[in-house]
């Protein structure tokens, strides 16, 4: 439920609060007092898109926010984006920049429009001249009665169903239309593979042979380099082996005399130990220099070899090796094509029966629900004092080429205001008027099916007055009967039954024009409503801006 509208900068309103009751709400006010402007806010707020045309002209921002009592479906999208809320309240605002930097937030975090959107849809419904024109597409059209219906498990069976039939033939088109090029695709990744085969690659071997090479371009240094360690170390007569060893005695000689003189010798021990392994290691490591006359060559060879294989393959053994266990793979399946082609066939006739049964399913689904619903629409129709009208549902088949996603047949409302004239599609004859109050036929018969909590009308009253506006009146409060409903309204028959009034009212003052708004009641309710919708009033609004 909407508790609260707040707005700032927005087209004619300064700064505006709007409270909003439970039940059936109604708006009022003079031509371009700025009511339709409260609905372009809500609109905002359920993601529509920003524009910079609507900032007050002496601004540079305008935001508008709104607090909502969370519904079941809203809580599950605000669990879903990670979003806490308390007091079972939810704040959403828009901030508008003339820069075009617009920002959308849900209780002060930042979140994306589309995220806005979808809470919207858990919130609040909106059927103004714009949800109005929606009503005309054949797939709007299609939604409401799957909705009616309670298809939409029927309808999700079968897009998964198509989706994998759709797959299946593409696959099965694919491999048909390579067997073309088949062979000239299995010459190459023959090749391929054995010319990977041939090369033996082995993970790191690059490494190791660039290792090797600079040892051996470099090999007389090492080894004059190792020989000279290993002397200093242990082959001259004043090495370090030597020395360690005398220096050792002579402890051991002090160590006789007093035994504290003999403490050092271990640590000369450990040195010692130390320079042995470091011997070992020169030792290896000169086993390792190779002067095998010819081997730099063939590195290089290799190395060249390996080089032109990565320009091909990959720059890396781990990519030769994959790319050589994926053109395996391919060649295996091409070798197998007849095979895997039939089981592509098989898959594809196996997928066919159990589409086709889907969309039967679904489409007697609607057909029975378009049966229901265009006879409650009319009856709906004739209570809004379109006595004569006429309505229905008409289901069309599709060609088994044309079936898509949602499903196998396409849905077209029918309507005619006259008895004398065959039912046509209401895209082509309805009236700004006959659409509004249309919409408000399928709401009432959708009601006990729609989950938003705050439902509303702007321009439903279009084109209707006398009995016909007690009716309509009637009906929305109906609906407020079971969820929040604002409806934006000229006819007094409506205002009259309205749980809370909102009048909007709009004044010049220094120049500057603003928009208003005060919840009456009593007196000045019973005036605001008595007021011809078409006389002009000059009086000031209760509220303050």
């Amino acid at each position: 439920m909407l508790r609260e509208l707040r707005i700032r900068n927005f087209a004619v309103v300064e700064n505006l609060t709007v409270p909003f009751a439970p039940g059936f709400n109604v708006l009022t006010g003079e031509t371009g007092a700025g009511k339709s402007i409260l609905v372009d806010a809500i609109l905002l707020l359920r993601g529509a898109r920003a524009q910079t045309d609507v900032i007050r002209a002496d601004a540079e921002t305008a935001t508008v926010e709104a607090v909502f009592e969370v519904s079941d479906g809203a809580v599950a999208t605000l669990d879903e984006a990670g979003l806490p809320f308390e007091d079972g309240e939810v704040v959403i605002r828009r901030e508008l920049s003339r820069s075009g930097r617009h920002r959308a937030f849900v209780n002060d975090a930042a979140v994306t429009v589309g995220l806005l959107e979808r809470l919207g849809d858990a919130l609040v419904q909106v059927h103004g001249q714009h949800e109005h024109q929606r009503l005309l597409e054949p797939t709007r059209q299609l939604d409401v009665l799957d909705r009616f219906a309670d298809a939409e498990p029927l309808r999700e069976r079968f897009a998964a169903l198509f989706a994998k039939h759709a797959e299946a033939r593409a696959e099965l088109e694919r491999r048909r239309g390579a067997a073309r090029d088949r062979a000239q695709r299995q010459d190459l990744l023959r090749f391929q593979v054995s010319e990977l085969d041939a090369a033996r690659v082995r993970v790191g071997e690059d490494d190791e042979l660039r290792t090797e090479r600079r040892r051996l371009q470099h090999a007389e240094r090492f080894a004059a380099g190792l020989q000279e360690v290993a002397s200093l170390l242990h082959a001259d007569a004043a090495s370090a082996t030597a020395r360690l060893a005398r220096a050792g005695r002579v402890l051991s000689d002090l160590g006789r005399l007093d035994p504290a003189f003999a403490a050092p010798a271990e640590t000369l021990d450990a040195a010692r130990a130390h320079v042995e392994d470091t011997l070992a290691a020169v030792r290896g490591l000169r086993d390792t220099i190779v002067f095998e006359p010819g081997r730099l060559e063939g590195i290089d060879e290799r190395l060249d070899a390996l080089t032109r294989l990565k320009r091909k393959y990959g720059d890396s053994e781990e990519a030769l090796l994959r790319f050589r266990a994926d053109a395996a793979a391919e060649l295996d399946r091409l070798e197998r094509h007849e095979e895997l082609l039939a089981e592509d066939e098989r898959r594809l006739a196996e997928l066919e029966p159990e589409m086709v049964s889907a969309a039967r399913a679904l489409g007697a689904a609607r057909r029975e629900a378009a049966a229901k619903l265009g006879p409650r629409v009319q009856r709906e129709l004739r209570q809004l004092g379109m006595d004569r009208a006429a309505f229905e549902v008409a289901t069309i088949d599709l060609a088994a080429g044309d079936w898509g996603l949602r499903g196998a047949e396409r849905v077209e409302f029918r309507f005619t205001a006259n008895p004398d004239e065959p039912n046509r599609p209401l895209a082509r004859i309805a009236s700004g008027g006959e659409l509004a109050r249309t919409m408000l036929a399928l709401q009432v018969v959708l009601s006990g099916d729609d989950d938003a909590p705050t439902m509303v009308f702007d321009e439903v009253d279009a084109g209707i007055g006398g009995r016909a506006a007690s009716v309509v009146g009637d009906k929305l409060a109906a609906l407020g009967g079971s969820r929040q409903v604002l409806c934006v309204t000229h006819l007094a028959p409506i205002a009259a039954l309205a749980d809370q009034h909102v009048r909007v009212a709009k004044s010049v003052r220094g120049g500057r024009t603003r928009a208003t708004t005060a919840v009456i009641a009593g007196d000045e309710r019973a005036a605001e409503i008595s007021r011809p919708s078409s006389r002009k009033s000059s009086a000031p609004s209760t509220s303050a801006t």
